[in-house]
């Protein structure tokens, strides 16, 4: 086996259960274990795994594995713009138009939407008074949007309740 020849069945049947679980071997080193894709580097001196090229001094990071399997370790991503945060809750809109539209899509769920029709009316109209006071809200159209939406929902939810009453009477008649 030192000239070079290939381990027998009967040679690994023959080493210690120490030698045959890679973990217990003596020459083993959690060094030389890359934590990205799980390979043993082959020299004790590898300062990088061959497979994925991750550092093997480095701890596990959650997208290791991923960037391995991309070939993307030690790669820089390529992100250089600059983005400025945007206030979402400073800018000065007629909030009560706006409960009015949440309303309106609370108000399309089939059968309980029925409940919040009147408060999208009411809401609209309170939104549209607002918007005529204080033009610099807004928010007008969308109060009138929201009156009408509410009437064409209430036309439509009361299509399904008179659908929900209707087919078993028609069941029982045939």
């Amino acid at each position: 086996m030192e000239n070079g020849e290939r381990k027998t069945d009967n040679d690994i049947q023959n080493r210690t259960p120490r030698d045959k679980i890679p973990a217990l071997r003596s020459s083993f080193s959690a060094a030389n274990v890359c934590s990205a894709c799980g390979s043993e580097s082959n020299r004790e001196t590898a300062i990088f795994c061959l497979v994925c090229g991750k550092a093997l001094d480095e701890g596990y990071q959650p997208l290791d594995a991923l960037r391995s399997s991309y070939g993307l370790q030690r790669k820089h991503l390529g992100i250089t713009e600059q983005h400025t945060p945007v206030a979402l809750f400073q800018e000065v809109k007629n909030s009560v138009s706006e409960t009015a539209w949440a309303c309106v899509v609370y108000a399309m769920v089939p059968y309980l939407g029925i409940l919040f029709i009147p408060f999208a009316f009411f809401a609209g109209s309170y939104g549209y008074v607002v918007a005529r006071r204080r033009p610099n809200l807004d928010g007008g159209r969308l109060a009138l949007i929201c009156i009408a939406l509410s009437f064409v929902i209430l036309a439509v939810q009361i299509f399904l309740w008179w659908l929900l009453y209707i087919i078993p009477e028609i069941g029982i008649g045939s």
